[in-house]
């Protein structure tokens, strides 16, 4: 199952270009091995709320910023230009 967490995550890494939820969850299928689904689905949803927040993502604190490849990253962690920090 995909929830919001997992589809902003998974395609922030890209590991899938889809946006409907059935669709990236066959995308996670194929490069996710079979013993590691639900693990990995509460991983990316942790992930998600701890880091990587869909309006202002904590980059600069983030293990995977290295493998990142979001248009949405944040400037390593500092506030946005125009916003209150």
């Amino acid at each position: 199952m995909v929830d919001t967490h997992v589809q902003r995550v998974a395609r922030r890494l890209d590991l899938t270009k889809n946006t409907d939820p059935v669709k990236i969850e066959r995308d996670l299928m194929k490069i996710v091995p079979r013993e590691r689904w639900i693990a990995f689905g509460l991983q990316l949803i942790y992930h998600g709320r701890a880091l990587c927040a869909a309006r202002r993502p904590r980059c600069a604190g983030c293990p995977l910023d290295p493998l990142c490849c979001s248009k949405e990253k944040s400037d390593r962690g500092a506030a946005a230009p125009g916003s209150i920090a």
